[in-house]
C-alpha cells in the first residue's frame, strides 16, 4: 500500500452493517487499511440486489465494500472472539453497530489506544434505542419524508440509500476525529453515533422553520411537501418543449441576467413593464408570479438548449437526467471519474470514483478481497507517546484546529459547522459585497449553518486585503472555499501558492463540477446537481420527474465530505508533513451517492426508473408509506422475507393473507404489490400513526411514523432522551433553538453552540491575535477600505 496516500497506515476494523460498512469504504477510499469481518454465512450485503448480471455476485456489497479486506470468523465461538480481540488490539479504529463480540470494557482492555465508533439506528440508551429500521423508516423517522413529494402523494423515500450515505459520512467524521483525541492522549476513545440524530440535522428547511417560525416568507414552522419547488419558492422543475425536465431559478441576479433574457424572447410579460416591477423588491414579493412566467418560458423551449444558453449566462439551470443520460455528461469522461476495476467472478467493470480527489490520492479502490485470518493480523504497534497539550474536552477533539473558511450558501459552511462543533477555530470569512440574502446573518438560513465561528471581513478585490487573507492563512491548518474554479489560485490562495510559507495546509475547493473539465465553469446549486446526477429523475412516483427530493441533500452530504476531507488532511500532514490540495465536484459527490444504480447501468444496461416508494430493487415488500388516521398522517412499513409477512399478517389480524398465492411468497408479494399496499393501507387508515410503528417494532418489522418538525420537536421521545436540541444566542435574533452534534464522544455531547456572530466581529481580535497588528495598525487597515 503506497505511503502517500491521505490515510496510508490507518487500520480500521469493521463489524457492522450499512451505515458502518459506508464509513468503512470512504476510509479505504483514502487509503486505510481495512478489515471487515463477515460470519461463515456470508456478508450481509452479498444477499443484497441488484446483481451483476447472472454471476450472483451483488452490486451493493462490491461497492460499499470496495478496497477492504474481508475475513470470516465464528465470533461466537471462543476461538473467534480471541481472535476478533487479536485484531482489535492491533487496530486503530473500530466500527461496529453496538453487536460486537467484546463490551466496550474488553475493548479498552485489549488495546487502551483503540478508538470504537458505535452507529446505531438511534443512539445508545433511550425508548427507541432497539429501533429496527432500514432507508425507507429512517428516512421517514427524521422529516425527510415529510418533505418530499407534494400534497397530491404520499411522502416520498428519497433514491438511493442516502440514509446510509449521510450516517456514513458523520461516522467517518466521528472516527477521525476521535483518532486525534486517542493520538494526542494514549486513552481509549468511544463515539456514541446515533444515525437518527444524524440525519435530523440534514434536513435543511425542516428545523430551520421550526427554529425560525417567522423569519422568512414561510408561512407555517413546520415545512410541508411542495414537489420540486424549493422552500425559498425560487426553484422548481419544469416541462420543456419536447418534453424533458429541467430545473430553473430566479435565485442568482434575476434582474441582471435572467430578466434579460427573458425580454430578449418576448416572454417577461409583466416583469418588463416599470410601473408595475419597479426594482428587485418587488419582483421578490411576488416570486409566484415570477415563477410562473418562467415555467411558461421553459414550456415554449427546449430543455437542453435552454440549459447550455442559461449556463453560458452563469444560471444555476440543470436538465433533469437519468442514470444513463447523467454518465454521458462530458464532464465524467473528460475527468476520467470511471475507472476500469476487476471483479472477482464477473470480469472487468467500470467503476465510479471517489467522492472527492485529493493531491495524494493512490488507485481506484478494487472491490473487496477475501483474505485468510493469517493475512490480516497487524503487528502491534508500541504506544504513542501523547501530545504535550491534548484537548481537554473529549467532546471537542479539533480543539487547536484552525480553518479558514471562505464558503456560503449551504454545502461549505455546513461542512466547517461539523468543524466547529467538534472544537476547531473556524474563521469565516466575509466581504461586504456578498452579504445579502440568505448569505447575511439577516437570514435564519445563515444562522443555522454558521454558528461555532469567528467572522472577520477583508476586502479581496484589493491587494491589500490579499495579502492580509495571505498572512492568516499562514497561521491556519484549513482552507475551504467554493469560489469559481481557478478564483483562489488568481488570489495565492491555493495549496501551491501557500506551500512554502505553509507546507502543512489543506486547501479545499468545492466547485459544483470541480477544478477541471469542460463543464468547470458551469454554476450549480443542489437543485441543479440532483437533477444533473439523477437523483431528481427517480425521486418520483412511477411515470413521473418532476418532483425529487424535497431539501438540499447534496449540499447537506457535500459539506460532510467537506469535514472528512479536511480531516484526512490533517492525518496526512501528522505523518508527512504537507498538506493537500483537494477537489470536491459536488457533481462527483451526487454520481457517487447514486452508485449501485450507476454499476447496475453500466454492468448491466439497466436505466433505473422512477418507484416512488417501493424497494428498487425489490428486495422488500410490503414496502411504502402507508395512510393513517388524522389528516396528512402516514406511517413507514418494510417488510423482509415470509415470517416478517407472517408476523405483520398477525398485526393486522389478517392471518388469511399470510397464504393468500399473491401473497405466499416474496416473489409473488413483488408481482402484486398494487394489491399489497392496498391491503395494507386498509389496517392502517384508522389507525394511529405510532400505535402502527410501535406495535411493528414490537413484531420485528422495521416501521416509523412520518414525523415532521413538530412531530420531531416536540412529540420525538428519542430526540427528547438524548437531549438532541438545544439553544444558542445571537446579537441579531436573540435564543434559538439548535440542533446539536449527532454524536457523543466519550459520553459526553459537544456542548458550545455559539450562536452567529456578526460579520466583521471578530476582525479585529482576530489581526491581533493571528497577525500581531496594534490597534493602530489595524485601523489604518480599516480607514483605507481593507476591513469590508
Amino acid at each position: 500500500m503506497t505511503q502517500t496516500t491521505p490515510l496510508a497506515g490507518l487500520r480500521v476494523l469493521e463489524i457492522c452493517s450499512w451505515n458502518g460498512a459506508y464509513c468503512g469504504r470512504l476510509l479505504a477510499d483514502a487509503g486505510a487499511d481495512v478489515v471487515r469481518v463477515v460470519p461463515p454465512t456470508g456478508d450481509m450485503l452479498e444477499a443484497e440486489p441488484p446483481f451483476f448480471g447472472s454471476s450472483g455476485k451483488s452490486i451493493q456489497a462490491a461497492w460499499y465494500h470496495a478496497g477492504k479486506r474481508l475475513v470470516q470468523l465464528d465470533t461466537s465461538s471462543s476461538e473467534g472472539r480471541e481472535r476478533f480481540r487479536a485484531l482489535a488490539g492491533s487496530a486503530h479504529i473500530l466500527l461496529d453497530d453496538g453487536h460486537g463480540p467484546l463490551d466496550l470494557e474488553s475493548l479498552r482492555l485489549a488495546n487502551p489506544a483503540l478508538t470504537v465508533v458505535s452507529i446505531t439506528p438511534a443512539g445508545a440508551g433511550g425508548p427507541w434505542a432497539g429501533l429496527r429500521v432500514n432507508d425507507l423508516v429512517a428516512n421517514a423517522l427524521c422529516g425527510s419524508a415529510s418533505v418530499t413529494g407534494n400534497l397530491e402523494t404520499p411522502p416520498l423515500n428519497g433514491y438511493g440509500n442516502q440514509t446510509v450515505h449521510t450516517v456514513g459520512l458523520y461516522a467517518a467524521i466521528c472516527a477521525l476525529s476521535a483518532r486525534r483525541a486517542a493520538k494526542a492522549t494514549g486513552q481509549f476513545q468511544h463515539v456514541d453515533l446515533s444515525a437518527h440524530e444524524a440525519l435530523v440535522s440534514c434536513t435543511e428547511q425542516v428545523l430551520m422553520q421550526w427554529f425560525f417560525p417567522t423569519g422568512g416568507a414561510w408561512t407555517s414552522p413546520v415545512a410541508r411537501r411542495q414537489g420540486s419547488l424549493h422552500w425559498s419558492g425560487a426553484y422548481e422543475v419544469y416541462q420543456g418543449r419536447s418534453g424533458g425536465g429541467i430545473m430553473v431559478t430566479a435565485a442568482l441576479n434575476f434582474p441582471q441576467a435572467l430578466l434579460p433574457w427573458l425580454m430578449e424572447d418576448g416572454a417577461a410579460q409583466d416583469l418588463a413593464d416599470p410601473e408595475k416591477y419597479p426594482n428587485v423588491l418587488a419582483m421578490i414579493r411576488d416570486l409566484p408570479y415570477v415563477m410562473k412566467v418562467l415555467r411558461e418560458w421553459v414550456g415554449a423551449n427546449d430543455a437542453e438548449q435552454l440549459f447550455f444558453e442559461a449556463q453560458r449566462r452563469h444560471q444555476p439551470f440543470g436538465v433533469v437526467r437519468s442514470i444513463g443520460q447523467a454518465l454521458a455528461i462530458p464532464q465524467v469522461g473528460a475527468r476520467g471519474y470511471l475507472q476500469e476495476r476487476p471483479v472477482p467472478g464477473v470480469g472487468p467493470v467500470r467503476f465510479p470514483g471517489r467522492l472527492f480527489r485529493t493531491s495524494a490520492d493512490g488507485p481506484h479502490p478494487a472491490p473487496p478481497q477475501q483474505a485468510e485470518w493469517g493475512d490480516v493480523r497487524w503487528p502491534v504497534e508500541p504506544p504513542a507517546p501523547p501530545r504535550t497539550n491534548p484537548p481537554a474536552d473529549p467532546s471537542r477533539p479539533l480543539a487547536g484546529i484552525r480553518i479558514m473558511d471562505f464558503t456560503h450558501v449551504l454545502a461549505g459552511p455546513f461542512g466547517t459547522r461539523a468543524l466547529g462543533d467538534l472544537g476547531a477555530d473556524v474563521i469565516k470569512v466575509g466581504t461586504t459585497s456578498r452579504i445579502a440574502g440568505a448569505n447575511s446573518p439577516d437570514h435564519p438560513y445563515f444562522v443555522c449553518w454558521n454558528r461555532n465561528k469567528r467572522n472577520i471581513l477583508l476586502n479581496l478585490a484589493r491587494p491589500e486585503g490579499l495579502e492580509v487573507a495571505r498572512r492568516i492563512a499562514a497561521q491556519c491548518d484549513i482552507i475551504t472555499e467554493n469560489f469559481s474554479a481557478g478564483v483562489l489560485a488568481r488570489w495565492g490562495l491555493d495549496r501551491d501558492s501557500l506551500a512554502a510559507s505553509n507546507p502543512g495546509i489543506t486547501v479545499i475547493s468545492m466547485g459544483g463540477m470541480g477544478q477541471t473539465g469542460p463543464w468547470k465553469d458551469f454554476v450549480t446549486y443542489a437543485p441543479t446537481i440532483h437533477a444533473l446526477c439523477g437523483l431528481t429523475h427517480l425521486t418520483n412516483p412511477p411515470g413521473r420527474y418532476d418532483l425529487g427530493y424535497g431539501f438540499s441533500l447534496t449540499d447537506h452530504l457535500s459539506g460532510l465530505a467537506c469535514a472528512v476531507a479536511a480531516l484526512q488532511g490533517l492525518e496526512h500532514r501528522d505523518r508527512t508533513g504537507e498538506g493537500l490540495a483537494i477537489d470536491l465536484a459536488q457533481f462527483e459527490l451526487g454520481l457517487g451517492i447514486m452508485a449501485p444504480a450507476l454499476l447496475d447501468y453500466l454492468a448491466n444496461g439497466v436505466d433505473a426508473a422512477p418507484v416512488g416508494n417501493r424497494h428498487p430493487f425489490g428486495a422488500w415488500a410490503p414496502h411504502g408509506i402507508y395512510r393513517c388516521a388524522g389528516e396528512d398522517r402516514w406511517v413507514a412499513i418494510a417488510v423482509r422475507g415470509d415470517r416478517e409477512w407472517a408476523a405483520l399478517c398477525g398485526i393486522m389480524a389478517r392471518g388469511e393473507n399470510a397464504s393468500d398465492p399473491r401473497f405466499a411468497t416474496h416473489e409473488a408479494r413483488v408481482a402484486n404489490q398494487d394489491a399489497l399496499d392496498a391491503l395494507v393501507e386498509d389496517w392502517t387508515r384508522t389507525m394511529d400513526r405510532y400505535d402502527v410503528m410501535a406495535a411493528c417494532q414490537a413484531a420485528g418489522i422495521a416501521s416509523g411514523a412520518v414525523q415532521d418538525a413538530e412531530d420531531l420537536a416536540t412529540r420525538d421521545p428519542q430526540l427528547r432522551a438524548r437531549d438532541f436540541f438545544g439553544t444558542a444566542a445571537s446579537e441579531r435574533w436573540g435564543v434559538s433553538g439548535v440542533d446539536r452534534f449527532p454524536a457523543r464522544f466519550q459520553g459526553l455531547r459537544p456542548g458550545v453552540y455559539e450562536g452567529v456572530h456578526e460579520f466583521g466581529a471578530d476582525t479585529f481580535a482576530v489581526l491581533e491575535e493571528l497577525l500581531g497588528l496594534d490597534p493602530g495598525e489595524i485601523a489604518d487597515l480599516a480607514a483605507a477600505g481593507i476591513l469590508e
